[in-house]
């Protein structure tokens, strides 16, 4: 694993590691190599830029030790081709996997609803990044009317606990959402034809009666359609709950069997 990451990571490509985004490459690096693990993938949609420069994968993975599976899930990889002409990913990312993985297919399929045409090469890259903050305003006031306005027909949404969300599913399951998350864009890139782009940056869900508050990072895959314009067609998140906040103790007066000291303790923010 070490040395196919190493050797297929573009140097700014992201990862996450403890909930936050991080370079692959550092990661890769500092973790030690481990022969008995293995992990195994296959990609079960496909899509690129018209421009021949972006594109991203879909589909299953599994985690191997010694030859028995250990966990699976759902990862999306983004793919630049480099000054080189070599492809290599910039972001990777997935979630464990709650359900049956999909089927492996002779022939990735890519989607099926036609991409917009393509636009100058020019085409600015924060485009990507205003659409995406657009989203991510509209969404704190109405969370679920925002999702079902944005998504794609073909949409992919991959949360932590859940089974992926695909299509008209995933409409459904956004309409009646309620909770509100604050993102935060690190960066986007938008590709050469202006049809595919993509953003990465932090996330945060605010705690409520069901849950403490969570933090994390999430990707979204930006789609400019034929008919529809900008559309969702994949988000990941990756969320952990929020550091324990240290809390100190004030220290209690002396009193004539003694004084005693103070301490602290560690409270989850709720």
């Amino acid at each position: 694993m070490k040395v196919a990451f190493l050797a297929n990571c573009a140097p700014a490509a992201f990862v996450v590691e403890d909930g936050k985004l991080a370079n692959a490459q550092a990661v890769w690096l500092d973790r030690p190599a481990q022969p008995a693990r293995h992990l195994t993938w296959y990609p079960v949609l496909a899509d690129v830029a018209q421009s021949g420069d972006l594109g991203y994968t879909t589909g299953p993975w599994t985690m191997l030790q010694n030859g028995q599976p250990q966990a699976t899930g759902e990862y999306v990889t983004v793919w630049r081709k480099q000054p080189d002409g070599q492809w290599k990913f910039v972001v990777d990312m997935g979630i464990e996997r709650i359900g049956v993985a999909p089927v492996k297919v002779a022939t990735v399929p890519q989607p099926r609803l036609q991409a917009a045409a393509a636009t100058p090469s020019t085409a600015p890259a924060h485009i990507v990044l205003d659409v995406d903050r657009k989203f991510n305003e509209a969404e704190m006031l109405k969370p679920g009317e925002t999702y079902q306005q944005y998504l794609s027909t073909e949409a992919r949404l991959y949360r932590p606990g859940l089974s992926m969300m695909q299509g008209a599913a995933a409409a459904a399951n956004m309409k009646n959402m309620g909770e509100r998350y604050f993102f935060a864009p690190t960066t986007g890139y938008l590709a050469a034809a202006g049809d595919l782009g993509y953003v990465v940056g932090d996330v945060r869900r605010p705690a409520n009666a069901k849950h403490t508050e969570e933090t994390g990072t999430y990707l979204r895959i930006w789609r400019r359609e034929a008919v529809a314009g900008w559309r969702l067609v994949a988000e990941v998140f990756n969320m952990v709950p929020a550091p324990a906040a240290v809390v100190p103790v004030v220290a209690a007066p002396a009193t004539s069997g003694g004084a005693t000291t103070g301490e602290l303790f560690s409270k989850r923010g709720q």
